[in-house]
């Protein structure tokens, strides 16, 4: 089961006000996405996963492969370096809120990714691009 607010691509900068990192995460209606994470000093890493909602309300993220190195800025960061890469078999199971809010330092609400258990180090992401109609 997918729930299809769901789909999209997340960021978690706007609620990144004094962070050294920033994380991404886009969620296709396929089940399939990604996730990606950079930090100030120039580390990154890009995961892909599968994804579905396991009950209303439940989200389960299941890692399939990692790399991680050296990224250049971007949103997200692209890889220019790889340091390790392989098989990812970590499972995240979380339960999710998509709602309006308004992130620090914003002057208008956004629709927002809540969850009870980080993913790439955060657990809010403002929606930046909605999946396909």
């Amino acid at each position: 089961m997918r729930d299809e607010n769901l789909v999209g691509l997340w960021d978690s900068g706007p609620y990144d006000y004094a962070a050294m990192e920033s994380s991404w995460v886009c969620l296709q209606s396929d089940g399939t996405g990604w996730s990606a994470w950079a930090n100030a000093a120039g580390g990154a890493s890009v995961s892909q996963l599968t994804w579905t909602c396991v009950e209303d309300g439940e989200l389960e993220v299941r890692y399939r492969w990692t790399a991680s190195g050296t990224g250049r800025p971007g949103t997200p960061p692209e890889l220019v370096a790889i340091d390790e890469e392989g098989p990812d078999d970590t499972l995240i199971r979380t339960r999710f809120a998509v709602r309006p809010d308004t992130p620090p330092l914003a002057e208008s609400s956004v629709a927002t990714l809540h969850l009870d258990e980080a993913v790439e180090f955060s657990r809010h992401f403002a929606l930046v691009a909605p999946g396909p109609e």
